[in-house]
């Protein structure tokens, strides 16, 4: 199977044993050895997968690499976070994925059902969208951030609370509720009426990038 590693924080190598990874179009910068390129598309889901995807903003266009060989990619100088998935299922937005195991399970969930009206709204001030991409299975995954992302442990009894600008996407057994605070940031002058929050509660990992929105006067 691929193994992907940090060359550094904006740089990310991929050695492939004649195996395939799917990646960000436009993010290879470089390879040496037999390598062969094709442009692809989030596959899984069969015919209904591909329509929901065709009608938002998750069915970008990917590029497969597959042979023996070691390819490079970065993208737009945008941070990388590797993660690894152990039998378990990433939500993720897909403009955030840099690259992928072909052997990963793709697919697309809409934000409302993680959450009824909650999900809706965080879909909505988040500025995400509706959909979100899942990635399931055993394989590793490269997201997409801006500045370094870190990984938050949940579990029953510690729930997480992230900006919901700042949230990268989450694994796991995880129930997400949409936090409205009228206080929290109106202090340091972020914000002109309600302020949110994301809370997860579960057991899983939830992934913050260094990232917020601009204050608003």
């Amino acid at each position: 199977m691929p193994n992907f590693n940090l060359v550094n924080e904006k740089m990310l190598e991929v050695n492939l044993a004649s195996d395939q990874v799917y990646s960000q179009k436009g993010s290879m910068i470089a390879y040496k050895g037999t390598v062969h390129f094709a442009r692809s598309f989030l596959t899984g889901g069969g015919i209904r997968e591909l329509a929901m995807r065709q009608v938002t903003e998750e069915g970008l266009q990917l590029m497969s690499a597959r042979g023996k060989g070691r390819v490079y990619y970065a993208y737009h100088d945008l941070y990388i976070a590797p993660i690894s998935l152990q039998g378990e299922r990433l939500y993720v937005e897909s403009s955030s994925l840099l690259a992928f195991e072909s052997s990963l399970q793709t697919g697309t969930t809409f934000q409302g059902n993680q959450g009824g009206i909650q999900g809706l709204v965080r879909g909505y001030v988040s500025g995400q969208g509706l959909f979100t991409t899942t990635l399931e299975g055993y394989g590793d995954v490269a997201l997409m951030s801006r500045g370094n992302a870190i990984g938050l442990d949940v579990n029953p009894t510690s729930p997480i609370f992230v900006d919901p600008n700042a949230y990268l996407g989450h694994k796991g057994s995880l129930d997400s509720q949409l936090i409205t605070d009228v206080g929290w940031k109106n202090i340091i002058g972020q914000a002109s009426g309600e302020s949110y929050q994301l809370k997860f509660a579960g057991q899983g990992t939830v992934y913050v990038q260094a990232y917020e929105r601009e204050a608003q006067s």
